[in-house]
């Protein structure tokens, strides 16, 4: 509308406005040309073999933790999140200082390396060697998120940024799903099948075989074209603590402040219903830790992983829904409507235990609308950063994700501790629900 209201104004100056609109309509077919849907499906591919790997050894990790009576999971947990908040401004910068393809293919191939690091620490028992290469993994993923949510843009335009960038997170979840579930299986069953002597041996088969789909996965990646750089910042040492800088260039502009404050409340009430959902299955399966039955821990991790699979399951079916829905263009109706009903699974949660029949429902229909409500909001985030700094806006809204992914931590522990429910805590997080739904519904309406 606005570009036909200034050809209007100009056409009172020029005579032969005709040319400018032939001159539109030539752009507008050069950018449908621009459309790469054969490389973005590579892009999922490549990102979804990523988050699997990364996935997969984390839970590896954490089944020879048990085997070796050690809690290696909560130390895993801050590796994770600790290079998203080191180095948040430097991946931005890198992001879009450099060609994202050449990043991407960088970090790829660094994931090679670092599964290879693993591989040998698992067949050599030293698990230092496995737990310094799986740091090097996390802050590999850090580096490598900014450059392939940026890619997006640059593959499909504006015009299909909703339903690519939708696809790019339910394959995300997908995989994460599988690499947790996965792994965990893996284990259980190769030691069920060898005897409980072999688990080093039991976490470095599987570790070898991610390294070698790593490697095609690398191959893949060379098909990806090159896109020039926008940005033109210089390095400086300072960018190694310009968080508060970086998260300011959210604050600043109104949309991308309103799409984060829904993404931000995704990714807290994602972590903290991952919590109350295995803190249930705690407690339906309660067991004497003090037995030291590594074999019964395992198996109760992989029923808290299955009941855990089927919140996954609604937030897929939720992702690629609104992917759908916001093919061609980005609704934010589907955030509104998916913040009602999310807010409405909550209360329902809260009116039962895992033994009832709406239990199950209710926990897909939270992962379903949640996925939903995700949608939009990442798309338009993506979509309204300015080209010469979609990296670092990526960065700063990861960075903000994990703050508030360790600020869900620690309202569900506080909520443990002062003795609440679980079927209180899913309450609270309908409240915190309906109050970001009204926030969104106010002030994204259009």
């Amino acid at each position: 509308m606005m570009a036909f209201l200034l050809w209007v104004k100009n056409s009172v100056d020029c005579p032969h406005a005709f040319v400018r609109i032939e001159l539109m309509q030539v752009e507008s077919s050069s950018e449908e040309h621009k459309v790469r849907w054969g490389s973005f499906w590579s892009l999922v591919l490549i990102q979804a073999m990523n988050s699997l790997n990364e996935k997969g050894v984390q839970f590896l990790l954490v089944a020879l933790g048990i085997w070796l009576m050690d809690e290696a999971q909560y130390v895993l947990s801050i590796l994770i999140v600790l290079p998203f908040v080191l180095f948040s401004p430097l991946s931005g910068w890198l992001s879009d200082s450099y060609c994202k393809t050449r990043v991407l293919q960088s970090m790829v191939l660094l994931q090679v390396l670092v599964l290879i690091g693993m591989t040998v620490g698992f067949f050599t028992h030293q698990l230092w060697l496995a737990m310094g290469s799986f740091t090097v993994f996390c802050v590999q993923a850090t580096l490598f998120s900014p450059a392939k949510k940026g890619l997006v843009k640059d593959m499909v335009g504006t015009k299909n940024i909703g339903f690519a960038s939708g696809v790019l997170e339910v394959s995300s979840m997908l995989a994460l799903l599988v690499g947790q579930i996965g792994a965990l299986f893996i284990v259980y069953y190769l030691l069920s099948l060898w005897g409980d002597d072999y688990g080093w041996e039991a976490a470095a088969w599987p570790t070898l075989f991610c390294c070698g789909s790593a490697l095609l996965v690398f191959f893949l990646s060379l098909s990806i074209p090159r896109y020039e750089p926008k940005g033109k910042r210089e390095f400086s040492w300072r960018l190694l603590w310009q968080h508060f800088i970086q998260i300011r260039s959210l604050l600043e502009n109104k949309i991308l402040l309103r799409c984060q404050v829904g993404i931000g409340f995704f990714w807290f009430l994602g972590g903290t219903m991952m919590l109350l959902v295995l803190q249930i299955a705690g407690d339906a399966n309660e067991m004497t830790l003090q037995e030291r039955d590594f074999m019964s821990v395992l198996g109760q991790q992989k029923d808290s992983a299955l009941l855990l699979a089927w919140l996954s399951l609604g937030s897929i079916m939720g992702g690629l829904t609104a992917a759908v829905l916001c093919a061609k263009r980005i609704r934010m109706w589907v955030t509104h409507w998916g913040g009602v009903f999310l807010v409405i699974g909550c209360f329902v949660l809260a009116c039962c235990d895992m033994n009832d029949v709406a239990f199950l429902p209710a926990l897909v229909l939270c992962g379903f609308m949640a996925s939903g409500f995700l949608v939009p909001l990442n798309a338009r985030l993506q979509d309204s950063a300015a080209e010469d700094r979609r990296g670092d806006v990526i960065a700063a809204s990861n960075l903000v994700d994990c703050f508030l992914g360790m600020m869900a931590v620690l309202l569900q522990k506080s909520l443990n501790l002062l003795g609440a429910s679980t079927q209180m805590q899913c309450a609270i997080l309908g409240v915190l629900s309906l109050i970001v739904t009204v926030y969104l519904w106010r002030n994204m309406r259009h």
